[in-house]
């Protein structure tokens, strides 16, 4: 993780997704640390299924498309050598954000001594969009819908208001009003929220990286994400996930589903409850279900989910 990146150049045919494509192709290597699985890491978390990703399970790339320095670039990102390779880039921000993206700076060794599978899998990441705001935009998509309904929208959003497939910035959102993103994006309440974020940070009345300051406790910054438009404390959980802060529970259907059938015999029983099920975990509770949930369906995804 200390050491920087290495940059290679090589020779390439012309991706067929790509625009006008140098002769010389860029690639990125970036180092990981050893617990880290990129196959777990992206296909734990539903964020491949949403646009500007692309995920190929049989070829294990990770596509995306990128805004960098007001151009595109199309994205490849795969596993090699015990590092993660990006194809199409050498751009320091891309190096930048995908340490975002697979959450690289995570220290998980405290977890994986206290829960074997996720350590035998090196499992504990969870992939993420490169900015906070495409976050916050996708967490308010998965609120009261259907996740079909979620990646229709993100699909929609991406086309309308993106660039060349890139998920857009608040300024490229904050261009169309309320009832465009409602109509064309299928957003349906949840336009209001996300063009009063766009539209917010654009005015400068919000400051995602105040707002995000890492320096805050788990529970500060768990009040100042709710105080973003759209944002609960479901959602505000969630972003802590993505931050790798684990102290709460994101507490949504599939939570209550889950933790109803393992425990409680599929009996309804309050949230408190089922929360109190994940107190012993302390500040890994939201990591803790999340393995449980995850480790019960990853037997019987084929291939296996770890890295070669």
């Amino acid at each position: 993780m200390g050491r920087r990146s290495q940059v290679v150049r090589q020779r390439s045919a012309k991706p067929s997704f790509a625009g006008s494509t140098p002769a010389v192709a860029s690639i990125l290597r970036i180092p990981v640390p050893a617990d880290f699985s990129f196959t777990a890491t992206v296909e734990s978390h539903g964020w491949y299924h949403l646009a500007p990703f692309r995920w190929s399970p049989k070829e294990r790339i990770l596509r995306r498309v990128e805004a960098v320095y007001g151009r595109t670039v199309d994205l490849e990102i795969l596993f090699r050598r015990r590092a993660i390779e990006v194809r199409g880039s050498t751009d320091e921000i891309v190096r930048d954000r995908m340490k975002r993206v697979f959450q690289l700076h995570l220290d998980l060794s405290d977890f994986h001594k206290a829960h074997a599978w996720a350590a035998e899998n090196r499992f504990g990441r969870l992939l993420c969009g490169s900015t906070l705001f495409e976050d916050a935009v996708k967490i308010i998509a998965t609120t009261n819908t259907m996740w079909r309904q979620t990646v229709r929208m993100v699909d929609l959003l991406v086309q309308k208001c993106g660039k060349g497939g890139a998920f857009p910035d608040p300024a490229e959102v904050a261009r169309f009003t309320e009832d465009e993103l409602k109509a064309d994006c299928r957003l349906g309440y949840r336009a209001k929220s996300i063009h009063a974020l766009a539209t917010g940070i654009v005015s400068g009345a919000i400051d995602l990286d105040a707002l995000s300051n890492p320096s805050q406790t788990t529970e500060g910054l768990f009040s100042s994400y709710k105080t973003l438009p759209g944002i609960g404390p479901y959602g505000a959980a969630h972003l802590l996930a993505m931050d790798g802060r684990h102290d709460f529970i994101a507490v949504d259907t599939e939570f209550r589903r889950f933790v109803r059938d393992r425990y409680h015999r599929g009996r309804r029983v309050a949230d408190a409850t089922l929360l109190r099920r994940y107190r012993k975990w302390g500040r890994w509770k939201y990591l803790a279900y999340w393995t449980e949930l995850w480790s019960s369906v990853a037997a019987r995804l084929q291939p296996a989910h770890k890295d070669k």
